[in-house]
């Protein structure tokens, strides 16, 4: 007679998934327990997001002599905020909660209440003629140069 050869995993296999399976999920479980380590970079795509929309309705509203401004700021309750203004529209607002991280701009670490102001002319350029690097610092850093030509873009370090 012949035996039949069952088929299926041994215990020590099922006891070795278990055990891989609980490592990566406390690997994986710690990007998601702090949002310290998210909060410089989704401030950085909010803050590029809000000086695109300055530079494009600049553009966009080219022959209204009227200038776009961006203003980044931190609230009284420690938020960085960024807020795009055309006189004549809603203002645009953006809130991004800093926990507990810094923002500086062009090397001034800002307190709450401090805001600097970026204007856009009508040919979508700075109006200060210069460069400006804002750097957000949480658990991690993260960068966004403006340039005198009026785009935004994300830094790697520093600014030009």
């Amino acid at each position: 007679m012949l035996r039949s050869r069952q088929q299926g995993f041994t215990l020590i296999e099922l006891v070795m998934v278990i055990v891989l399976i609980g490592a990566l999920s406390v690997g994986a479980g710690s990007l998601f327990f702090s949002k310290g380590d998210y909060t410089a970079f989704v401030a950085r795509g909010q803050l590029l997001s809000s000086a695109l929309l300055a530079q494009q309705v600049a553009l966009g509203m080219s022959a209204n002599s009227n200038p776009v401004s961006l203003t980044v700021a931190i609230t009284a309750g420690g938020d960085w905020q960024f807020t795009v203004n055309k006189t004549g529209q809603p203002a645009q607002v953006l809130t991004q909660d800093a926990a507990g991280g810094s923002m500086r701009v062009d090397g001034v670490i800002f307190s709450p209440g401090d805001s600097q102001v970026f204007t856009w002319d009508s040919e979508a350029n700075l109006t200060s003629g210069t460069n400006h690097s804002i750097r957000f610092t949480a658990e991690t850093s993260s960068w966004v140069c403006l340039s005198a030509a009026g785009y935004a873009y994300a830094g790697n370090g520093s600014c030009p």
